[in-house]
Parts: structure tokens; C-alpha cells; sequence
């Protein structure tokens, strides 16, 4: 297996492997999640919960080109740590598939007529 791919699932790692900027904003919002969730002594599953709902909220939103990449790799980076699971996955990457479409029939800028 990759040493990057193995990195990326060996959630005892403070700091993800990742390089892209939404990937880091999701993880830190997991991970402050995580510590507050624990600081307050709440059970694994409510911590778990929490933690999830932190990354998901972190996401960039499905406008632009851009912010859809990003999403997609949110989405990717989410299944390999298990934050996002196999079931819910799809419909995330349907979602930014249905975006992406959205975009490519987006209207073209219409230039003024000429005088």
C-alpha cells in the first residue's frame, strides 16, 4: 500500500497528509469537534456525531468550479478517514456531479452589441 494512503488512514496522526486547503479547514473543524466533545466528557457515539457534522459543515459549498473540486476531495478525503461513510458518500458526489452540470449550462457571458 502507498505510505500516503497509510498515512491517510492512520487516524492517530494529529495532521492529515492532505495539501488542499478545504481538505485542512474540514479536518480542523473535526478535530476541534473531537476536543470539545471530550473536554465535556460526552459518550463515544454523541462525540463520533459531532465530529462528523463538523467536518460536513466545513465543506466548501457546490458553486464554482473550484469549490466543487474542493468538495469532491472533502468527500474523498472524508471516506478514506471514515468520516464519511460508503453509504452517504454517493450522494455527496451526486451532488457536486449534478453542480458540475449545473455550471456547464450556465449562461454565457453576453457581450454589449457593437456601436
Amino acid at each position: 500500500m502507498n505510505e500516503a494512503v497509510t498515512a491517510a488512514i492512520d487516524q492517530s496522526s494529529p495532521h492529515p497528509p492532505a495539501r488542499n486547503a478545504a481538505v485542512l479547514r474540514c479536518c480542523a473543524a473535526r478535530e476541534r469537534s473531537l476536543s470539545e466533545s471530550r473536554a465535556k466528557g460526552r459518550d463515544k457515539y454523541d462525540t463520533r456525531q459531532l465530529a462528523h457534522d463538523a467536518y460536513c459543515e466545513a465543506m466548501p459549498d457546490l458553486s464554482g468550479y473550484q469549490n466543487i473540486r474542493d468538495f469532491i476531495a472533502c468527500v474523498a478525503y472524508g471516506m478514506v478517514i471514515d468520516v464519511i461513510s460508503p453509504i452517504e458518500a454517493p450522494k455527496f458526489l451526486y451532488a457536486a456531479q449534478v453542480a458540475t452540470g449545473a455550471l456547464r449550462h450556465e449562461p454565457k457571458e453576453q457581450k454589449p452589441p457593437a456601436a
